[in-house]
């Protein structure tokens, strides 16, 4: 077979990494502590008026979904199934904030088969909390009910709703002031009453419930004994973070500014000042919200803005803990109902940041949770969408490099191509400089920090940014530069397929490597081309599998985007 001599100058130019020189820098690697972008899949269409989901912790990978008209529907990973799996709209009183609200299955569902269920009663208005349980058919339930507490509502508004089963498998309810404006009767301060509340009850013992011994407020005549937090005025939606038991309320505020309150796990008694505050704003000056608990301020807040134009109502959701989505690892996702607004919070160590992340036109009733830990959004016009992310703004989830880009974020070898919004520039041509960087941090990890630059080639001077990644390049023989006389390494020309495929071989089996005989395996690869053995050997490795399927072709005079250089670089370095 006759063999080729590789063109000195083409074999000594390879190299790749992000964006033109101006960008480089920013490969240099960041972090980010928010996601750059927000996806939403559809999962169920058709709904009517839902507003929660949430799974069985049954290892089913089922979703219960709550219709407020009173049925509860699954979702069974492919369909939504025909029979609900219960159906108490006989029970309720439907409209505005009432309805059946939210349901929560016992820690031990999967062998005792209860779950409780939070309702407006259809005769009088008043919230109910019932136990009911799984039929042999394990996707319906009986319709026998045990009903735990009755709580009457003076008004037809802030309800709460929401039912949580806690990391010490107590029932957490949230219950709103009573409803009209301001709370007119002080109920949220009131010791006595069980609205304006979060409740912690025991299901496991008493009848038909018993008070859990370390409820802060047990042994004080003056206070009931369910009270776990007060001073909210309509806790509509709260949750636990799976992995530390910390609790996020959401609580809905009057006309000027919505509220996140935090409780870290703890032994409860807050009081988070309803209605003395709104936010962390004085709202009724002539009371008093210092009396029962430990007056505690919200740890994030928005304005209304105006004409309600930044939101008007919003809805709690959760603390990312899957593992589908880095970008989204320990993020706590909120939005508005109004607007449709989403806000990612993170926690820096010593306080809670706020970011919004995306602006929907859903309006969010509900953030969900299943058994893996990623997150839904329920919209009220009748749909369920999984929320992805992604690190970077321009990188979807659904684009089709998405792992592949956030695999190369996550092991430090790139930190993308602008901030603010963080970027990828995913189409962008890589140059010889910025592949420099790519190359070595895949050989070596994201730690690595190469020797100072001393000046081998005339167009890259030491003080050049990239200096020093590409003489180390060179020194250990993955390049030898773009010319000879003089020497020059070419530092903005862009890398191509062809010259791709030997900057990965040589940098991964060593300077001293040399690829078996092309067979002549892709049609636009001939034997003879002077690139041929080693785009082959890329291939045999499966790094590449070309551009083309049919007919195979590799596309060798073409550049190389950064999209592709990741799913290069993954492959030939097996990152994980």
């Amino acid at each position: 077979m006759k063999r080729r001599v590789l063109p000195l100058i083409v074999l000594l130019s390879l190299l790749i990494a992000p964006m033109q020189a101006f960008a480089a820098p920013m490969d240099m690697i960041q972090s980010a502590s928010l996601p750059g972008a927000l996806g939403f899949d559809l999962v169920v269409l058709g709904l009517t008026a839902p507003v929660a989901v949430t799974h069985a912790g049954d290892n089913s990978g089922r979703l219960f979904i709550t219709q407020q008209t009173g049925q509860i529907l699954i979702y069974d990973g492919t369909q939504l199934l025909s029979t609900p799996f219960l159906d108490i709209s006989n029970k309720i009183t439907y409209g505005g904030e009432q309805g059946l609200l939210s349901v929560a299955f016992h820690p031990n569902y999967e062998t005792n088969g209860y779950f409780y269920v939070d309702y407006t009663r259809k005769s009088d208005g008043a919230t109910v909390i019932a136990r009911y349980s799984v039929s042999a058919n394990p996707n319906v339930a009986n319709t026998a009910e045990t009903v735990l507490l009755v709580i009457d509502q003076p008004y037809s508004n802030h309800n709460g709703g929401q039912l949580q089963f806690g990391p010490d498998g107590y029932l957490y309810i949230g219950m709103g002031d009573g409803g009209s404006g301001g709370d007119p009767e002080n109920r949220a301060q009131n010791p006595t009453s069980l609205l304006g509340k979060i409740l912690r009850i025991d299901v496991n013992s008493g009848s038909p419930y018993g008070i859990p011994p370390s409820n802060p407020f047990v042994g004080n005549a003056a206070v009931a004994d369910e009270i776990w937090a007060l001073g909210v005025r309509n806790p509509w939606r709260f949750s636990f973070d799976r992995l530390t038991g910390d609790l996020f309320i959401a609580d809905v505020g009057q006309n000027a500014w919505e509220e996140i309150d935090f409780q870290a796990a703890s032994t409860g008694g807050q009081n988070y000042g309803w209605s003395c505050y709104e936010g962390n704003h004085t709202y009724n000056s002539g009371r008093t919200c210092t009396t029962y608990g430990t007056l505690t301020t919200p740890i994030l807040e928005y304005a209304h803005g105006p004409g309600d134009s930044i939101g008007c109502a919003v809805t709690g959701g959760y603390r990312y803990r899957g593992t589908q989505f880095p970008a989204m690892d320990g993020v706590y996702l909120y939005g508005d109902y109004c607007t449709g607004a989403i806000w990612g919070a993170a926690y820096n160590g010593s306080a809670w940041t706020s970011s919004q992340l995306v602006s929907t036109s859903y309006n969010i009733s509900a953030f969900g949770e299943d058994e893996a830990g990623e997150l839904y959004l329920v919209d009220l016009s009748g749909s369920i969408y999984h929320i992805t992310a992604s690190t970077f703004s321009d990188v979807p989830a659904s684009y089709w490099a998405w792992s592949w880009i956030e695999t190369l974020y996550a092991n430090g070898v790139t930190g993308g191509c602008f901030t603010n919004p963080l970027a990828y520039c995913p189409t962008t041509p890589v140059t010889r400089d910025q592949m420099a960087v790519f190359l070595l941090r895949g050989e070596h990890g994201s730690a690595y920090t190469p020797p100072a630059a001393t000046g081998i080639f005339d167009d890259v001077p030491t003080d050049y940014w990239a200096a020093d990644w590409i003489e180390q390049l060179y020194n250990e023989g993955i390049t030898t530069g773009c010319s000879i006389t003089p020497m020059l390494y070419c530092p903005n020309v862009t890398v191509t397929r062809d010259q791709m495929a030997i900057f990965l071989l040589r940098t991964s089996h060593g300077s001293a490597y040399t690829p078996p005989a092309a067979t002549g395996i892709f049609d636009d690869v001939p034997t003879d081309y002077w690139a041929a053995d080693w785009i082959e050997q890329l291939y045999s490795e499966g790094i590449t599998g070309g551009c083309l399927a049919s007919p195979l072709q590799y596309c060798p005079a073409n550049p190389v985007s950064r999209d592709q250089m990741a799913v290069f670089l993954v492959r030939n370095f097996n990152l994980p």
